[in-house]
C-alpha cells in the first residue's frame, strides 16, 4: 500500500477531529494504491524520464523468492470516515525529487537513518 506522506498527515488532523464514538475500537487502513514493486518502478520511471530529469532510466529486475504482499483495502476508511487520499504515487516521486536536488536526503545510499535494520543495530534495539 502507498500512501504520500502529506496525505497520511490529513488523515492524522482529520482524525484528530472527528468524535472519539467514530473511531473508538476501530482499524482502518489507510492508502492511495497497492502496486507491485515492479509497477512502481514504472511510475518512477515514467515521472522521471517524462517530467523531471530528463534522463533515460532503466530498471533492473532480480530474481527473489520472497512472496510477501502488503495488498490492502482502504474502503473502509474512505465509506465510514469520508476520507480519501489526494496524492498518488507520482507525486511522492516529483517530491523526492525535489527533496534530492535541493539537498534534503543527504547521504541517501549510505546513511544508516534510510535502512531499517541498520538503524534498529546502531541504535541497540531489542
Amino acid at each position: 500500500p502507498n500512501l504520500h506522506i502529506e496525505d497520511m498527515v490529513d488523515l492524522y488532523l482529520y482524525i484528530l477531529g472527528l468524535p472519539n464514538s467514530e473511531i473508538n475500537g476501530k482499524v482502518f487502513n489507510a492508502g492511495e494504491q497497492n502496486y507491485k514493486v515492479s509497477r512502481l518502478a514504472e511510475v518512477v520511471k515514467e515521472t522521471c524520464e517524462a517530467e523531471l530529469t530528463g534522463r533515460t532510466i532503466d530498471i533492473g529486475v532480480e530474481p527473489t523468492d520472497d512472496n510477501r504482499s502488503y495488498h490492502i483495502s482502504s474502503s473502509k476508511l474512505t465509506d465510514e470516515l469520508g476520507f480519501t487520499p489526494k496524492r498518488n504515487v507520482a507525486d511522492a516521486v516529483r517530491d523526492l525529487v525535489k527533496a534530492f536536488e535541493l539537498g534534503k536526503v543527504p547521504d541517501a545510499m549510505t546513511a544508516d537513518v534510510y535502512f531499517n535494520i541498520k538503524r534498529m543495530q546502531n541504535v541497540d534495539l531489542k
